[in-house]
C-alpha cells in the first residue's frame, strides 16, 4: 500500500471524498500555473528577442496599457507621449518601454500610431466622404507624411488605395 492509500483508508468515506477532490484541484492548478508558465516564458512571435525572462507582472502591466489605450483613446492626442502613458500607468517610462518592446515587437511611436491608424479604419468605416487628411489630423497624428508611413506600415498599402478599395467593396 502506498502512503495515500493508507491516509484515505484512516478517512470516513465524506472526508475520503474531499481528500479525492483536493488531490484533483491540487492537480489541475498544478498543470494551468504550468501551463501559463509555459507560454509566459516560451517564445512568442510577437515579442523581441530579449532574453529576459517574462514575468506575470510584465504582461499584466501589458494587458493594462493595451486596455488603456483602446477605453481612454490618449493617442488622439498629438502630444501623447511615452511619459503620459507611464503616468498613467503608475509606472517610470523606462520600465514601461521595455515591456512595450518586449510584448509588441513595437517602439512606444509604433505602438501608438498602430493605435491611430486603427482609430482612422474605423472612422473612415463611418464616414466614407473623409479624406486622408482628416483621417490623419482627426487620429492623432501631427501630420500626413506621419499618417502616410505608419498607414502603410501597419496595413502594407498608402491610406489612398486602401479607401478606394473599402469604398469599392462597400459599394458592391
Amino acid at each position: 500500500m502506498n502512503l495515500l492509500e493508507i491516509v484515505l483508508a484512516s478517512f470516513s468515506v465524506l472526508e475520503t471524498l474531499l481528500v479525492a477532490y483536493l488531490c484533483v484541484r491540487l492537480y489541475r492548478k498544478e498543470a494551468e500555473i504550468k501551463a501559463v508558465s509555459l507560454r509566459l516564458n516560451g517564445k512568442d512571435p510577437c515579442s523581441s528577442d530579449s532574453s529576459e525572462p517574462v514575468t506575470v507582472t510584465d504582461q499584466f502591466l501589458y494587458d493594462r496599457c493595451c486596455r488603456y489605450m483602446v477605453e481612454r483613446k490618449p493617442y488622439l492626442v498629438s502630444t501623447f507621449s511615452l511619459q503620459d502613458l507611464a503616468n498613467a500607468m503608475f509606472t517610470n517610462r523606462f520600465y514601461l518601454s521595455r515591456i512595450i518592446n518586449q510584448f509588441s515587437g513595437k517602439n512606444f511611436r509604433a505602438y501608438v500610431n498602430y493605435y491611430r491608424v486603427m482609430y482612422a479604419i474605423e472612422l473612415f468605416k463611418e464616414n466614407m466622404s473623409l479624406k486622408v487628411t482628416d483621417l490623419a489630423m482627426m487620429s492623432g497624428f501631427k501630420s500626413d507624411t506621419s499618417f502616410l508611413g505608419s498607414f502603410k506600415n501597419v496595413m502594407g498599402q498608402p491610406p489612398s488605395l486602401w479607401c478606394a478599395n473599402i469604398k469599392r467593396k462597400y459599394r458592391k
